[in-house]
């Protein structure tokens, strides 16, 4: 379902936590920001941007997610960067404009 959304739907949801399913314990990211879609006659792309705990560097692949509000789905999310505050995630979408 995550993947069916949206910017719309993900941006009113900035600031709010992702639980990650699959993990051994529980593990929760940050959605912290949604980048402005760009848009062409063909496609709109957006990204997702997470933060995730500093203490755990999650590899490059697609996760099982739940939220409270926008339910259950899988994300690609790929690590781009890491701080003090924690891991930063980004899960890039790239969806194609059907045509009328």
């Amino acid at each position: 379902m995550l993947d069916k959304l949206n910017y719309e739907d993900f941006a009113l949801h900035v600031g709010t936590k992702f639980r990650l399913t699959e993990a051994p314990e529980p593990l929760e990211i940050e959605l912290i920001e949604a980048s402005e879609p760009r848009m062409t006659p063909q496609q709109i792309m957006f990204s997702l941007f997470f933060l995730g705990p500093n203490n755990l560097l999650l590899p490059q692949r697609i996760y099982q997610l739940a939220h409270e509000q926008l339910g259950e789905g899988t994300l690609f999310l790929v690590p781009i960067g890491q701080s003090d505050e924690g891991v930063k995630y980004e899960a890039v979408f790239n969806r194609v404009v059907k045509q009328k």
